[in-house]
């Protein structure tokens, strides 16, 4: 990701590690180029196939967190065990991936309460309750922040892993991620093989390995790809699919799902979104960040987009349709860039307890711009909430 303040602008797939010097796609704008010719594309392999499936027509139910609890009332004991029953959070109307960010949400906050207790109980003075620390400001992220983040990893010749795009953890075996992300170039020499491989948890520095046990745990191979049977590149559009990884992971403090936002409106939860990925530092480079990477960025209204972008309209892409969302900062310096395809554009839950881990609503999957944090370029995500009959359908079914 860019940072001439934080980040850089949407890019497909073509990142790599230092590695890789610009082997598979040229990313310079050149002005005499054709206007198909100005987007920088992520090579792909035009054909690609997916099943179709059955559409679900639930109506969705208000979105409801779960409500607030008090951490240690003050005639507790916190060293008294404490194990709550799990709420059953399926109502009629509600539908499934409603259900399980209720599930998600009460048991992270859960897992905070505990962590509380477990604090106050070990303190001297037990009638003080501290909270757990949480830094939050730089944008290299910090533990806790970003628990859902994965890398996509590709085998390189030299026997090593080369990461070129992101994804999200929506389940315990599925990553959500674009659809340009399941197949690399087939002229990049660099690979074994087009097809990634792994998917890479718990990990906020992709290169630094301290830990094998921990390596093996959390490198996560990828059992299948199911890319939305409407994809059709080169074109631009329907950019979303989904990875089926060979186990279940286990949920913990360093590894642990996300919301989808199933309604088409986002206005509810503001203007304000935030970027991750290990993508590229700045335009045109090749390498890629090995640490995890944050950006907060504004979600720009379509029509704005469209005259913003009009110039390099062409017929693979052509103005934003309705599952396509517009995000990055005008004045430029903040967005997503090479190496950061396939991620999350995503929104913060607010917890109902203190708490050292996040957890956010994801409304976007990172799909394509122009450059990397020009002023008035902003980047193109897929609306996850256009896509949540189909992947409920395949995650929930």
């Amino acid at each position: 990701m860019l940072i001439v303040t934080l980040l850089c602008v949407v890019l497909p797939l073509v990142a790599t590690s230092a590695e890789r010097i610009n082997e598979t796609t040229d990313f310079t704008i050149n002005k005499s180029l054709s206007n198909e010719d100005k987007w920088i594309w992520g090579p792909v392999d035009d054909n690609i196939h997916s099943r179709t499936l059955a559409e679900n027509n639930t109506k969705s139910q208000p979105l409801i967190q779960t409500s607030p609890r008090t951490p240690v009332d003050q005639n507790e004991d916190p060293c008294v065990a404490y194990d709550p029953p799990k709420p059953n959070f399926s109502l009629p109307g509600r539908r499934i991936s409603e259900v399980k960010c209720q599930e998600y949400i009460w048991e992270l906050e859960t897992k905070s309460i505990k962590a509380l207790r477990d604090f106050k109980c070990q303190q001297t003075n037990p009638g003080r309750i501290k909270k757990i620390p949480i830094i939050v400001g730089g944008r290299d992220t910090i533990p806790g922040e970003f628990l859902h983040m994965g890398a996509i990893g590709w085998k390189g010749v030299r026997n090593n892993w080369q990461f070129k795009c992101g994804g999200s953890l929506i389940s315990p075996s599925y990553i959500l991620t674009a659809a340009h992300c399941s197949v690399a170039s087939a002229s990049d020499t660099t690979l074994q093989d087009v097809t990634p491989k792994i998917v890479r948890l718990n990990f906020r520095n992709i290169f630094f390995v301290e830990n094998e046990i921990r390596l093996k745990k959390y490198d996560v191979g990828i059992k299948r790809i199911i890319v939305h049977p409407e994809y059709n590149p080169p074109n631009k559009y329907y950019d979303i699919a989904l990875m089926e990884l060979d186990h279940d992971v286990e949920f913990s403090n360093y590894v642990f799902p996300s919301c989808l936002w199933s309604k088409p409106d986002i206005a509810e939860l503001g203007t304000s979104a935030t970027v991750t990925g290990w993508g590229a530092l700045h335009e045109g480079s090749s390498d890629i960040s090995p640490e995890l990477q944050a950006g907060d960025v504004n979600v720009i209204d379509s029509d704005m987009c469209d005259q913003l972008l009009q110039a390099y309209c062409n017929r693979n892409w052509c103005g934003l349709m309705d599952h396509q969302l517009c995000a990055g900062k005008l004045t430029g310096g903040v967005d997503s860039c090479q190496g950061d395809s396939g991620g999350p554009l995503q929104v913060k839950i607010n917890l109902k307890v203190d708490s050292a881990y996040n957890i956010y609503h994801i409304i976007g999957v990172t799909s394509f711009g122009i450059g990397c944090a020009q002023a008035n370029t902003p980047g193109i995500y897929t609306r996850v909430s256009s896509f949540i009959d189909w992947i409920e359908n395949i995650v929930w079914p």
